[in-house]
């Protein structure tokens, strides 16, 4: 006789609690950070859950960006650029916490000219790992070239030392921005 069990199989979740993005967005930023081709992952097997930490739909901030996203381990941002429907963001597999750069060859930006259509989507892995995170209290996610300070108007003044080329524009306002913690299943 085998042992009955109540227990059901977890089934994937990919319901995600975001105003910027879907979960079409969610396979291909789990490809990206395993370095998977995009079709790797699908609704049925995705490994990793994006928990929102952190959300600005007004004023970004950098004090409540750092209160909710420091310390909590690897995450992914998404930025909406004002006027338009392009989405950048960037994935760091480390954290948001202390003062200065972080070494790490796993980091990445990405860039969807129309969010709306992940067809379109480029992603580039850092170049330089002892330039691909810098932390500090007074900005916002800044990875290599892109810098995001206290406000809504962010810069891009790409060398190509850092990261590749992937069509982010040189200087924007964000007009949605949020963050997730990316966790392991």
């Amino acid at each position: 006789m085998k042992p009955k069990s109540n227990v059901t199989p977890r089934k994937p979740n990919l319901k995600l609690n975001s105003n910027i993005v879907e979960s079409k967005h969610v396979l291909l930023f789990a490809s990206w950070i395993d370095k998977k081709d995009s079709s790797y992952y699908n609704k049925e097997k995705i490994p990793y859950d994006f928990n929102l930490l952190y959300r600005s739909n007004d004023r970004f901030d950098a004090k409540s960006f750092h209160r909710n996203c420091d310390n909590k381990g690897a995450t992914i941002w998404i930025a909406k650029i004002q006027g338009s429907t392009q989405l950048i963001g960037g994935y760091n597999p480390l954290d948001w916490s202390g003062n200065g750069p972080k070494i790490t060859l796993d980091s990445f930006l990405f860039n969807f000219t129309d969010g709306k259509n992940i067809s379109n989507a480029k992603s580039g892995y850092v170049n330089d790992k002892n330039n691909a995170i810098y932390c500090y209290n007074h900005q916002g996610p800044s990875m290599g070239d892109l810098y995001c300070p206290d406000f809504n108007s962010w810069k891009y003044s790409y060398s190509g030392n850092y990261y590749p080329s992937i069509g982010i524009p040189r200087n924007f306002d964000v007009e949605d921005f949020e963050v997730f913690q990316v966790i392991k299943r």
